[in-house]
């Protein structure tokens, strides 16, 4: 292996670091700047958790169905796998196997919960806690592999990342997933695709 060979692989190594880096610290930011400060009003949702409950007189449940990990989440990561695997081989060699997010089976578990939206408001927040907690586990339990794929030398900063992520998502789905909204991952939307009106 020639010394230019040696130098454009390490110049690969610390861009693919500093991209890790820069997610981590925009996920962190993000988080601190606004979901943190971010909370969904327990009177409202309680409100619409008896909206949704009179729309399950009206309507009878829909076929079941799951895009992943909603709000385009999925959709997203395959594209990014697709197009970035066309440009890099080194990134092909990593991710081709991983068509789809590494925890979407936590995001199709979690769409089942909310396709009936039973138990109101704990119920949702237990799933959306569920949820959480599968993705943390998830980079506990795939440390080696997160750090071969990212570059990232410790097991605490793989799962940090994988933190990140589950605090990211976790907030996401407490705000967006409210019931009553008629998006197609709302709390109950199984029922006249989330929209509580008959």
């Amino acid at each position: 292996m020639n010394l230019s060979t040696t130098y454009l692989k390490k110049i690969i190594c610390h861009k693919k670091r500093l991209m890790v880096v820069a997610v981590l610290l925009l996920g962190t930011l993000a988080y601190f700047l606004f979901f943190r400060t971010v909370v969904v009003n327990p009177v409202t949702e309680g409100k619409q958790m008896r909206q949704l409950e009179e729309v399950k007189q009206h309507y009878s449940l829909g076929d079941f169905s799951s895009d992943g990990c909603s709000g385009n989440v999925s959709r997203s990561w395959n594209i990014a796998v697709k197009e970035l695997s066309k440009v890099s081989s080194k990134f092909n060699g990593l991710y081709t196997d991983t068509k789809n997010i590494p925890f979407e089976y936590a995001c199709t578990v979690h769409d089942k919960a909310y396709y009936t939206g039973e138990g109101g408001y704990t119920a949702r927040l237990q799933a959306d806690n569920t949820l959480r907690s599968e993705i943390i586990s998830y980079g506990i339990n795939n440390t080696k592999e997160i750090q071969e794929r990212t570059g990232l030398n410790t097991k605490e900063e793989a799962i940090f990342l994988y933190e990140v992520v589950a605090e990211t998502v976790y907030r996401g789905v407490r705000l967006g997933g409210t019931p009553c909204t008629g998006a197609s991952y709302a709390w109950g939307f199984g029922y006249n695709n989330g929209v509580c009106t008959w």
